[in-house]
């Protein structure tokens, strides 16, 4: 996947619009729609801006990597891991899984 279908689809993911997210990183509209149709490409301050809004790291965005989560800022990637598809959850959904990982602590595993 290429960067402008990965900037695409973290658009979709976020349920925003180019225009929305135009306006929200004062990016120009044909300038943001160049990127997500691939005739574009952004400058490092502005790759570095999206992928501190998406909460990914550049390196999933140009493709580098197939892990959307930003360098780990521990030694634990799992945990770096569980907490990047948490906030994709809705509130409703979290509460489901907190349950969950609360019963699975009572097993020795």
């Amino acid at each position: 996947m290429d960067f402008g279908e990965r900037l695409r689809q973290l658009i979709r993911e976020k349920h925003i619009s180019q225009r929305q997210l135009s306006r929200e990183l004062r990016i120009p509209p044909t300038t943001l729609s160049g990127y997500v149709n691939g005739y574009r490409e952004p400058n490092f301050l502005t790759l570095a801006m999206l992928a501190d809004y998406f909460e990914v790291s550049v390196d999933y965005l140009i493709g580098y990597s197939d892990f959307p989560c930003h360098a780990p800022s521990s030694p634990d990637q799992d945990a770096d891991r569980l907490l990047f598809y948490y906030r994709k959850l809705s509130p409703n959904t979290r509460k489901l899984l907190l349950d969950e990982a609360r019963l699975l602590q009572k097993y020795p595993g």
